[in-house]
């Protein structure tokens, strides 16, 4: 497995269950290419584990779960640069083949990528005040790792263009009322809330367990994998976009972006 830096893994054999957790704090928890690998070494290493039944996706016990991904490292990408390392797909891919459920467990925001990781997930608890939102829009692009493929099978297409096309943010009590979350607690509880799950679920037949959310994930994932290449071919083509660089330039200077409105 991976040197890990910014991910960081407990796993407890007696109950079968792991808590992977997000731990990049400097930068809210937003990935970089290093923090990706890690993440991906980490699954292929759980999914791996015969002793490992069910695991638990978490930022740091107060919050942020995620803030999406490092704005310095996707503003020097190019189009075709982006084509070339088929980038976030390894990510995508890593969550699509994982065969063990997944639970986010979400406190503060999951914004952007960090949002695309709670829908990679497989349940979704949340604290009472946490924020979701898909805002690249805001930075000249779109989401690009599942989030418009997903969000629409999850909501619909009309929340989902709300969602996308304002780039605004919504509570974690609205998506429980939508469907979109499963429950929501107090801060304090929820990741302790999510291990009870994990406990529960890891009591099962592991078979049974693999068996059951390939079967979902099938009925889910009707055409998934044909709208996951658009939507990457579409985010990578607004990576050699003037507003792609005003939007990236605006965030980093802390400034309202100055998009071309014509």
């Amino acid at each position: 497995m991976e040197s890990l830096q910014d991910v960081k893994l407990a796993r407890d054999d007696a109950t079968g269950v792991a808590v992977v957790r997000l731990d990049r704090p400097a930068k809210r928890n937003a990935f970089s290419q290093s923090m990706i690998n890690q993440l991906i070494s980490v699954l292929a290493h759980l999914d791996a584990s015969d002793s490992v039944r069910a695991v638990v996706l978490a930022g740091k016990p107060d919050g942020p779960f995620c803030a999406g991904m490092d704005i310095k490292e996707l503003s020097q990408l190019s189009t075709a640069e982006a084509h070339e390392r088929q980038f976030l797909k390894d990510l995508t891919k890593a969550f699509a083949q994982f065969s063990k459920p997944i639970i986010a467990a979400v406190i503060g925001f999951a914004l952007g990528g960090g949002f695309e990781l709670a829908l990679a997930a497989d349940i979704i608890y949340a604290a009472d005040d946490a924020v979701f939102g898909l805002p690249e829009v805001k930075i000249g692009t779109i989401p690009g790792a599942g989030g418009t493929q997903r969000l629409t099978k999850a909501l619909g297409k009309h929340k989902a263009m709300e969602l996308i096309l304002t780039g605004d943010s919504v509570t974690a009590s609205e998506l429980a009322r939508l469907g979109l979350v499963n429950r929501v607690f107090p801060r304090q509880e929820v990741e302790s809330e999510s291990i009870k799950l994990a406990q529960r679920i890891a009591t099962k037949s592991a078979p049974v367990l693999k068996l059951g959310k390939k079967a979902i994930l099938t009925a889910e994932e009707a055409h998934l994998e044909a709208g996951m290449s658009l939507e990457s071919n579409m985010y990578y083509a607004t990576f050699d976009l003037e507003d792609f660089r005003e939007g990236q330039a605006a965030f980093l200077e802390k400034r309202d972006p100055r998009f071309n409105l014509s």
